[in-house]
């Protein structure tokens, strides 16, 4: 089934076409990827079939299926243009608290006494309510702060971070709160714009895995070859304002893209030698003097020039090969050489109790290439500045060659003059290039033409880029310092900097979350894991120990929250929570000591709750034992939705009591108070356990 055609689309900006009669049909659960350069009109594509602008030609047809929704993640994003939502946390949600307030207006007059003596006022309230709650159920309302908030830890965001104000938060942690909100709700068709920028390789992985299971339709612009790789059923190029459609991944384009160029080249051969016949044709009626012969080969020879002009003009451009060479002493390229060492150095903030990395102590020789990787937050630009001296909380001992010199690329792009031009900012750096050389010197990075004249203030991100690295490049450093270099890159961007970084004749210390990057740069790599940097030969060494890591802390997590709670008094299941006048009444009998994580549930599928959890939440009885056969499955589901929907409420009710206890903290004379806030935590801890339990095994059974 199509949900999204597109027909004769076109699209121009200042006389130049960036859309040419655009032809594209998607249909319902494909995941379609768009690559090319900066600037071709990917963006703009999007922006078409979202109906945010109007194609040019008359003709177009722009055809949505019925009913379908469209959600849209943008590649710059700013959530505080709505000043109701910059001053919430993330796990707001606008249109479900609107929900809620009408739901309790209308709970408010379903009580109210003159209403119920009027039957049909009494019955126009109730139809409403029912229609209200039947929309807010449909949004997931009942359980949408804990599954968001599932979500955002996906990509990266925890819990503390989801609770403070959007307006707080960085400008990747709001992009990745726009996509946790985009994902929660799974529309019918996702357009997604970048998805991977500001993402760490944790939650790009965790994002691939939710593109590949999800029912939604997917359309995304992306530059990450291996996020493609992983997602993509469909692979389109646009290029010279068309769109060359390919089925299968990024792997499958660029196979099928070389045969279909290697079948091009054979073709113009094949039509250069028959325009060269024709052409010996053509003379040899000239000097005959066999006129009418003569004008008759001529046409023919036109026709077949033109054919070989069309088919030379969707030969694809090679990217131009850099060549980077240090201009000084052999020495410095010389792998035997150290041009950096450390001895014992960390990292420790004021009012931290641990260093941000264990002491760290490694070599640098020449010639050597490596990238540093990690999760968000764990140091790798922090071990960059330590090493260039512009840390000032760094400590031990870093030691740098006398004679080197060294360039840096890092994340914020900044010029000093932004009024000037593109070709005007190269010749402050190198001012004794004539204007040929510095132009040719700009096509390698994608600046021709025009473009040279720009001004800086007008470039893209990820022109900035392309244009400080032609900068940094140009003055021919020993050590290049690189921090996220692809991350504003398109796909051909990408290939001309790894390309010229092969090439490059010195040492290169790169932080990146770009597999592509990482896997043909890297001759080994630093790897951040639970506070050390390790090196490891290759990426997929790196994630199979930080897998183990995890794995072997969330055991241990459990270990400790077991012990924990077994430790702890238990609160009795009629507490006013579950039931009892007296939420803080505790209940000291002893409870079972069953390991009831994930692997014990697969392989023991009897009894999947243990008696503390069926006190606190009595229909947990019922859902003791797995389903086997599809009626059980279908009652299973009934019920557990039943019960999460019951958690929800006392989970909400628990956490108001909590607000309210803290708001009476600074008034409180009765010491009490902190006690039974504390247990009162511990209530609501174990309830989003057995919540978060139950929404995995339903999520299971399918």
């Amino acid at each position: 089934m199509s949900l999204i055609s597109l027909k004769k689309v076109s699209k121009s900006y200042y006389d130049k076409a960036v859309l040419t009669d655009i032809d594209l049909q998607i249909n319902a659960g494909e995941k379609f990827a768009i690559i090319g350069e900066n600037g071709t009109g990917k963006t703009t594509l999007f922006r078409l079939i979202l109906g945010l602008e109007q194609p040019d030609s008359e003709n177009a047809e722009i055809i949505i299926a019925q009913n379908t929704i469209l959600g849209y993640l943008e590649q710059q994003v700013n959530l505080n243009n709505s000043n109701s939502d910059a001053y919430t946390d993330a796990l707001f949600d606008a249109e479900i608290f609107d929900l809620q307030q009408k739901m309790q207006e209308l709970a408010n007059a379903l009580s109210d006494t003159s209403a119920q003596n009027n039957e049909s006022e009494h019955k126009q309230i109730l139809e409403q309510y029912s229609s209200i709650t039947a929309k807010f159920e449909s949004l997931g309302g009942y359980t949408h702060q804990y599954r968001l908030a599932e979500i955002l830890a996906g990509l990266g965001i925890d819990l503390a971070t989801a609770k403070r104000s959007v307006q707080k938060l960085s400008g990747g942690e709001k992009m990745r709160v726009q996509l946790a909100r985009l994902l929660i709700r799974e529309p019918d068709v996702m357009l997604l714009d970048e998805p991977t920028n500001h993402l760490d390789h944790q939650a790009i992985e965790w994002l691939e895995n939710f593109l590949q299971k999800t029912s939604s339709t997917v359309l995304l612009i992306s530059h990450d070859r291996f996020f493609i790789d992983r997602v993509a059923t469909r692979t389109a190029e646009l290029s010279g304002g068309r769109l060359t459609v390919f089925p299968g991944n990024y792997s499958n384009f660029v196979k099928l893209s070389m045969e279909q160029q290697k079948s091009l080249n054979k073709n113009i051969d094949k039509i250069k030698a028959e325009l060269n016949k024709q052409t010996d044709i053509t003379q040899t009626m000239l000097s005959h003097r066999k006129i009418s012969s003569y004008r008759s080969s001529q046409k023919k020879e036109e026709k077949i020039s033109q054919k070989l002009s069309h088919l030379k003009s969707k030969l694809k451009n090679k990217p131009t090969q850099l060549k980077i060479k240090i201009l000084k002493g052999q020495d410095l390229g010389d792998p035997t050489r150290t041009l950096i060492s450390t001895k014992d150095l960390y990292v420790q903030f004021p009012g931290q109790v641990e260093p941000l990395f264990r002491p760290f102590s490694w070599s640098l020789q020449g010639k050597q290439k490596i990238v540093v990787v990690g999760v968000n937050g764990c140091g790798k630009t922090t071990l960059l500045k330590s090493l260039l001296g512009n840390e000032p909380y760094a400590f031990g001992t870093v030691n740098l060659a006398t004679d080197i010199k060294y360039g840096f690329l890092g994340q914020l792009i900044e010029f000093s003059d932004e009024t000037c031009t593109v070709l005007e900012s190269l010749a402050e750096i190198q001012p004794n290039w004539t204007e040929a050389t510095a132009r040719n010197e700009l096509a390698k990075y994608g600046f021709r033409g025009l473009d040279v004249f720009k001004p800086l203030s007008s470039l893209s991100g990820g022109e900035r880029s392309r244009l400080y690295l032609c900068h940094l490049l140009s003055e021919k450093p020993d050590i290049l310092f690189l921090d996220e270099p692809t991350n504003h890159l398109d796909i051909n961007s990408c290939e001309i900097l790894e390309n010229a970084l092969v090439e490059y004749d010195g040492s290169i210390i790169a932080v990146s979350h770009d597999r592509y990057f990482i896997e043909k740069i890297a001759q080994y790599i630093l790897g951040f894991i639970d506070g050390t940097i390790q090196r490891f030969n290759n990426y997929n060494a790196f994630r199979h120990i930080e897998s183990q890591t995890i794995t072997s802390h969330n055991k241990q997590s459990q270990t400790v929250e077991t012990t924990k709670i077994h430790e702890q008094q238990h609160i009795r299941s009629n507490s006013s929570l579950a039931g009892n006048d007296n939420p803080y009444e505790t209940d000291n009998s002893k409870s079972d000591d069953t390991d009831y994580s994930d692997k014990t549930i697969l392989q023991n599928p009897k009894n999947l709750w243990s008696k503390k959890e069926m006190r606190l939440e009595k229909t947990l009885k019922d859902l003791q034992n797995l389903p086997n056969n599809s009626m059980q499955t279908r009652r299973f589901k009934a019920l557990g939705d039943e019960t999460l929907t019951t958690l929800t409420r006392k989970i909400d009710i628990a956490i108001k009591q909590k607000n309210k206890m803290e708001s009476e903290f600074e008034t409180a004379t009765d010491p009490k108070i902190y006690l039974q806030y504390e247990q009162l935590l511990i209530l609501i801890d174990q309830y989003e356990s057995i919540y978060l339990k139950l929404a995995e095994i339903l999520e299971n059974i399918g």
